[in-house]
């Protein structure tokens, strides 16, 4: 739409900024940050070290780290786990578009929740920009561009694929 400017001031028809309702979740479009499923080489040594194989884990809560078709499972053994670039991460990831103090994991009885640590790109679930979100088994996490996934290994999945690995050996 034109403006004439030879118009007085008050006469000029400015159309109003369309202004997004801050209560309606939109789903990640930013070009900059295109999502990458290969997070386990962006992962730190020490999680690289913890990491063991999706058929082999006992239960508990996992993140899972993608390579290619191969899946790793990093344990969230504390309470509170922090994701994020910096050294005093937990889970530490190497990539420039993760802040330093990226996102909190809180596990509280049978819930795990995940919480945005004022980060500059944001952290996503499902598609989803979030500050504070409950997890549940198979959720995606997108931590900046790093797409991971939250797993979750019940007492019975484990003790029934125990008897298949072990006749497989």
């Amino acid at each position: 739409m034109a403006i004439n400017i030879s118009q007085p001031l008050d006469a000029r028809v400015v159309p109003a900024p369309t202004v997004p309702d801050p209560h309606q979740t939109v789903s990640h479009t930013a070009p900059w940050l295109e999502p990458t499923t290969e997070s386990l080489h962006l992962a730190d040594h020490r999680a690289r070290r913890r990491a063991i194989p999706e058929e082999l884990a006992p239960p508990g809560r996992y993140l899972a780290l993608q390579e290619g078709t191969r899946s790793l499972l990093v344990s969230l053994e504390r309470e509170v786990t922090h994701v994020g670039r910096g050294f005093t991460a937990d889970l530490r990831l190497e990539e420039q578009r993760v802040s330093r103090r990226h996102a909190i994991l809180v596990q509280r009885g049978a819930h795990v929740r995940l919480l945005d640590d004022r980060s500059s790109n944001g952290t996503f679930v499902n598609g989803r920009r979030i500050i504070e979100s409950e997890l549940r088994d198979g959720d995606v996490i997108l931590i900046g561009p790093v797409t991971l996934r939250y797993v979750e290994i019940p007492l019975r999945a484990s003790a029934a694929r125990a008897p298949a690995a072990q006749a497989s050996a």
